[in-house]
């Protein structure tokens, strides 16, 4: 009997850690096998069902849990957090609105460069964000508001906002490439993060000032193959970002 044999395709080890660790029941390895068995008087053909990037994102969680809130759509995501810190709003919005230091603090933020501040109060107006998981990133040419009258940071990129994320791209690619690598490969059509304090009139415990910092992240993915990718981490990108900001102003106050 003449039997013909196919190596079998296998998931990539970066892809099988990813999910064993969203899924400990997940299989040490997946793959599609084929064979094709010959003899004068049987022939048999064998093939698994093919595992396909739907298959990929049926295994990722939903990930809902925490203090996010989070609407998700297909490509679209709302991501949103909320935690009640023991400062007053004036050293929270410093930390905040220093965008030049985001990545310094930042998880998913890779690099992150002020181009423009405003003259009459020199705060940030524009900047290039890089934004990374794993392989991929982005660089987005942000338009930054400030507003210290309301206590709010926020940072728009993509067209949606009127802002050209290609232009950070090209830009990087031309004089920064040192600094935003991998910033042609596109993960989001648009990107915004909008922070927002509250100061609470009721003090804290030992009569400290309390002030309630809420950070909303809305994005677009750019094809499905992003979405399923990030879709392991998303659900507790806005939960620690605010975790990593808590840290640096308990650094910079010198609590850490």
């Amino acid at each position: 009997m003449m039997k013909l044999s196919f190596p079998p395709r296998q998931l990539s080890r970066a892809t099988q850690r990813l999910l064993r660790a969203q899924n400990p029941r997940f299989p040490i390895s997946l793959q599609r096998t084929s064979s094709l068995s010959l003899s004068p008087t049987t022939s048999t053909y064998q093939q698994t069902r093919p595992f396909n990037l739907s298959s990929l994102a049926s295994l990722l969680p939903n990930n809902n849990g925490g203090n996010n809130n989070n609407n998700n759509s297909d490509r679209h995501r709302t991501l949103t957090a909320i935690r009640t810190l023991p400062y007053a709003p004036t050293p929270l919005f410093t930390v905040i609105s220093s965008v030049e230091s985001y990545s310094e603090f930042l998880p998913f933020l890779t690099a992150s460069t002020v181009t423009a501040r405003d003259p009459a109060t020199g705060l940030p107006s524009r900047a290039f964000l890089t934004v990374g998981y794993g392989p991929l990133s982005e660089t987005f040419t942000s338009q930054v508001d400030c507003d210290r009258a309301n206590w709010t940071v926020e940072a728009r990129s993509g067209a949606r906002f009127g802002v050209d994320s290609k232009d950070g791209q090209s830009q990087a690619q031309n004089s920064l490439s040192s600094v935003f690598p991998g910033a042609n490969e596109g993960i989001f059509e648009y990107l915004s993060t909008r922070w927002e304090l509250l100061p609470l009139e009721e003090a804290g415990p030992g009569g400290r000032p309390q002030t309630r910092v809420q950070l909303e992240i809305r994005f677009e993915f750019r094809n499905q193959f992003h979405a399923a990718v990030m879709g392991a981490v998303e659900g507790q990108m806005a939960g620690a970002m605010i975790a990593a900001f808590e840290g640096r102003i308990r650094q910079l106050e010198g609590e850490a």
